[in-house]
Parts: structure tokens; C-alpha cells; sequence
């Protein structure tokens, strides 16, 4: 299960125009790691998970403070955990049940840069959750994660093979400290599974036909 960098560049905006945040995504196929045992969701290392992680860079000092961002799916549905919230979860809740670590959640620039708990829960102004649509508004009071890349949110979906591939679209924008009221948005689309991936299933689901 191998990570793979979707988009790692600045998005819908010119990173010289706005040089104190930009925005890049990451595409897990398949899930970063494996999760070990979860009684709750103990399908979940059967391969029909898919995580899509939203970062903030954020430069010259300043402090991210809000973001709002609309997420939607074609096919498949949103991963929630049954014991999962709109926020991170607790490190100790996901020792117990490590499928928490991929639930769909929101947080704030503390989040650990290597993507383990425990993260930050954010405030909301804001939030609808359903099964292929999800929006919501988040914020923290600075100072907070100040210079450095930061998970913001995080989105699991889950697909079986007849649902591929899914089109995933995810539209928003942040604010900063110093920038005021201005709004640096973002805008990102992604294939889930990769293109690469999807082949290697097509091939895969040949061979079993043919024998």
C-alpha cells in the first residue's frame, strides 16, 4: 500500500500573488498503512478505501485561521467511522480502533505534519455531512501552526470495484492572519483510483474471467 502524491503544487492560485499560503493534496490508494485490527470496521483492509488529505503550506510567518472548503463524490460513499465525529480523533481511541485514523475529519494547522494523532480539533461555523457530499466551514484562533505545512482535512472514501473509478472534487479557499479577510482558494480534482491503479484492476479482473 504505497502513498502517491496526486497534486503537490500551488492550485487554483498564483503562489506569487500570495505568497504567505498555498494548498496541495495528497492521494493515499489503497491506504497509507495498514491500520491493524479494528473490530468495528474490520473490512477496512479489504481494499475499497481511498484517502484524500487537503494541506496548507503556510509561509513568512503568518497564521492560517479559517477554511471552507465543498467536497463531492460521483461514486462511493464518505468513510465514517461509527465512533468517529466531524473532528480528528483522540490518539487513544485510535490505538484501540485504528480505522480512526482515515475517518473523514476537518482540523486545525497543529496537525502533526506526518499525519499521526493526536491532531487539533477545529471550531465550526458550519458543516453538512452526507454520503457523497460534504461541506463545511472551520476555523482556530491564532497564533497557531505559524511557518510549515499542515493537514486541514482529510477525506476516506470507500468504493467497491463496480464503483470505480470515482471523481473526486473539492473546492474552497483559506484565510490567514495577515491577510485579513482575503480568501486564497483552492480548487483540486483527483481519479480514484489512479489511472495506474485502475489498469492493474481491469487486468487483474480479466485474468479471473478468463480462468
Amino acid at each position: 500500500m504505497r502513498k502517491v502524491l496526486a497534486l503537490a503544487v500551488a492550485c487554483a492560485f498564483c503562489a506569487g500573488a500570495y505568497a504567505d499560503i498555498d494548498t496541495y493534496m495528497d492521494c493515499y490508494y489503497q491506504a497509507a498503512v495498514t491500520p491493524g485490527d479494528d473490530t468495528i470496521v474490520p473490512d477496512f483492509n479489504d481494499g475499497t478505501y481511498y484517502t484524500v488529505d487537503i494541506y496548507v503550506s503556510v509561509t513568512n510567518g503568518d497564521d492560517w485561521t479559517s477554511s471552507a472548503a465543498d467536497a463531492t463524490i460521483d461514486n462511493g460513499v464518505f468513510f465514517e467511522h461509527p465512533l468517529g465525529g466531524n473532528g480528528p480523533s483522540l490518539s487513544a481511541f485510535v490505538a484501540m480502533y485504528p480505522a480512526l485514523e482515515w475517518d473523514s475529519f476537518y482540523c486545525a494547522t497543529e496537525a502533526d505534519v506526518n499525519n499521526t494523532p493526536p491532531y487539533l480539533v477545529p471550531g465550526f461555523a458550519a458543516i453538512e455531512n452526507l454520503p457523497q457530499h460534504r461541506t463545511a466551514t472551520w476555523f482556530d484562533v491564532p497564533p497557531n501552526g505559524g511557518v510549515g505545512d499542515f493537514l486541514v482535512a482529510r477525506y476516506t472514501v470507500h468504493a467497491q470495484d463496480a464503483e470505480l473509478p470515482v471523481i473526486f472534487d473539492v473546492v474552497g479557499g483559506h484565510t490567514t492572519m495577515d491577510g485579513g479577510g482575503t480568501i486564497y482558494p483552492f480548487e483540486f480534482t483527483c481519479v480514484i483510483p489512479e489511472p495506474a491503479s485502475l489498469a492493474l484492476l481491469g487486468l487483474g479482473l480479466a485474468l479471473i474471467r478468463r480462468r
